[in-house]
């Protein structure tokens, strides 16, 4: 080997190929951060609707095995069910003694925390109580709930019940017409 091909050789970067690096970088950066919001939104959304989900699974289930109603309520400031269909502060889910009201004498199953913020969650036909019959059935009328983001960073998403107590989650209305969140 000759001695200056030694010499001759680099292994740095030139300062127009750091330029080059450096200015591709910068743009990926940017186009990744002005998505992220709308990916964090999403991921927050789909948790919410996974937790109402399992909270109707559990409800259904629970109905089944012990024989007996099992309530699902909007949650109020307090330890009871809220007067209005409001879901957004979470939900209770509870053995009820047919009033379908959550009295103290009654047994708790589980309570919700709050959904994620600027996440709003609708009942169609304002529905404040789902009462899961101890044949699974959910109360004899179908039902929906749609999950809306307030600042439009994430695609809505709707939960259909059956009334046979089966949940469906799709990204439509349940008669498959599109999601209006306005």
């Amino acid at each position: 080997m000759p001695v200056g091909h030694h010499l001759a050789r680099s292994h740095g970067l030139t300062l127009p190929e750091l330029l080059v690096t450096l200015s591709v970088a910068s743009i990926l950066s940017v186009t990744a951060i002005d998505r992220l919001p709308g990916f964090i939104q999403t991921n927050r959304m789909i948790s919410d609707v996974n937790r109402f989900v399992t909270t109707l699974h559990l409800a259904r289930n629970e109905a089944v095995k012990r024989g007996r109603h099992l309530v699902l309520c909007p949650a109020a400031t307090g330890d009871g069910c809220a007067e209005h269909a409001d879901w957004e502060k979470g939900w209770l889910l509870f053995v009820s003694d047919n009033n379908r009201e959550f009295e103290a004498d009654e047994v708790l199953i589980t309570r919700s925390p709050p959904l994620a913020d600027f996440i709003d969650m609708r009942s169609g036909g304002h529905r404040k109580r789902i009462v899961y019959q101890p044949n699974g059935s959910s109360g004899g009328s179908n039902s929906s709930f749609t999950f809306c983001d307030k600042r439009d960073l994430a695609r809505p998403r709707v939960i259909c019940l059956s009334n046979t107590g089966r949940p469906r989650l799709t990204m439509t209305r349940c008669d498959g017409k599109p999601v209006d969140c306005s």
